[in-house]
């Protein structure tokens, strides 16, 4: 009993932890991911342990049982619990008023409950080509998911970017149950595949979501969706070319080749995609710097910096990949961040205060600037979450379950 306690509170303790030594942190993202969802859980059973000490008067049990308990609410309690100032501050504080009725009555009644299960099943279309990469030579394809029978649709089309580090990852519209919930309320979802490196370039990816963007429009009656209400909500590296597409709406160097059309969005989200890619380059030397060998450094510099045959503007035409510290201006030209302007799309920002990859930091300067440009903007920090943390356990993660509770009400304010 006394080691299975200890191990859950030493498990629990993960979730305090937020080292600034990369590896070290790295190996404890899965024990600290499995924690965080698993809270309620880990609560529950260490103050079972605790009461079975107690009842034995093994009071080091029941020292050990309460310290678990006590660590695991903490973080339970700093997740779950309704936080809406940034709604208010974003939309007014009449903007419960504004939820259209047929969506809010299906909404999560609170950020967590013990499972998350029953949601309704709509129409799957897969395999749906959406697009052609003329530089990759490469089709584009996506699944497709239905609000189900009987759900009046809302009009919103959401567009899913899946992460990845930009190298890996693939669609899969059967991965989240926040997929179900959202179409559940009327929304249409598009899970897109891209060009990933080295394929592709960070500028190819993003004019792929812009031709899933310009297709969906097209399609917009075929699949009862309002072609003026179409969302970007992206994951890690979908996130960051989620914002990247949203903030540069028909930007003439950002533009599909092979398509025209409108690329503008009506709203925008980002589960820790990175904003600035300085930053973020900064951030992963500062942490990993003492075991990325030169070799990856540079597959991350070629990443960042192959733009050349993109040609986003002339200064940039004759770029080979020089060094970060010599040549800033395209780590700037890719970062989501330098787009910000008074015409950008209402923005919610989802990010774990632990994030071993991402640091919240720069999305709470991200949501600093849109701020200051007018743009209607949520920001949500989860305390002590990882990276991924809507992936591990989402039908029991108070983490996924409350961004997904936010999520929710954030999109049906676009409808």
């Amino acid at each position: 009993m006394r080691k299975l306690s200890l191990f859950l509170t030493l498990l629990a303790a993960t979730s305090l932890v937020n080292l600034r030594n990369g590896p070290l942190h790295f190996l404890l993202w899965l024990p600290k991911l499995l924690a965080t969802a698993l809270s309620p859980l880990l609560a529950l059973a260490s103050g079972l342990l605790a009461l079975v000490g107690l009842r034995r008067r093994d009071w080091l049990l029941v020292g050990l049982g309460m310290g678990g308990t006590a660590v695991s609410l903490r973080h339970f309690l700093a997740i779950a619990t309704p936080r809406h100032a940034d709604m208010s501050v974003a939309f007014g504080p009449e903007w419960q008023k504004r939820l259209p009725p047929q969506i809010a009555t299906r909404f999560s009644a609170r950020p967590w409950q013990p499972l998350v299960y029953g949601e309704p099943r709509g129409q799957v279309w897969r395999n749906v080509r959406y697009g052609y990469n003329p530089d990759a030579g490469v089709p584009l394809y996506a699944d497709i998911l239905s609000p189900p029978a009987g759900v009046t649709p809302s009009g919103l089309g959401i567009i899913f970017i899946h992460g990845g580090a930009w190298r890996f990852g693939r669609r899969n519209i059967s991965k989240f149950p926040y997929f179900r919930q959202l179409a559940g309320q009327g929304h249409l979802i598009m899970d897109i595949d891209y060009t990933l490196n080295p394929l592709g370039t960070i500028p190819g990816m993003v004019r792929d979501v812009k031709r899933a963007i310009i297709w969906l429009k097209a399609h917009a009656t075929e699949y009862n969706i309002d072609p003026e209400r179409i969302a970007l909500l992206g994951q890690s590296a979908g996130g960051h070319l989620a914002l990247l597409a949203a903030y540069t709406p028909n930007y003439v160097g950002w533009q599909p080749k092979n398509v025209a059309g409108d690329t503008s969005v009506r709203a925008v989200v980002s589960f820790y995609g990175p904003p600035d890619m300085i930053a973020l380059h900064d951030d992963m030397v500062a942490r990993f710097g003492s075991v990325l060998t030169d070799d990856v450094l540079e597959q991350v510099n070629g990443l960042l910096s192959r733009v050349r045959e993109d040609t986003l503007v002339p200064v940039i035409s004759d770029l080979v990949g020089e060094p970060l510290a010599e040549r800033p201006d395209i780590y700037r030209l890719l970062s989501p961040s330098t787009y910000v302007d008074a015409g950008c799309p209402p923005t919610l920002l989802l990010y774990g205060t632990h994030d071993v990859f991402v640091d919240h930091l720069s999305a709470e300067r991200l949501y600093k600037s849109l701020r200051q440009a007018n743009v209607p903007v949520v920001y949500l920090p989860l305390p002590g979450c990882e990276h991924t943390f809507e992936s591990v356990l989402p039908r029991v993660s108070p983490a996924a379950q409350t961004a997904v509770y936010h999520l929710e009400r954030f999109l049906a304010l676009m409808v």
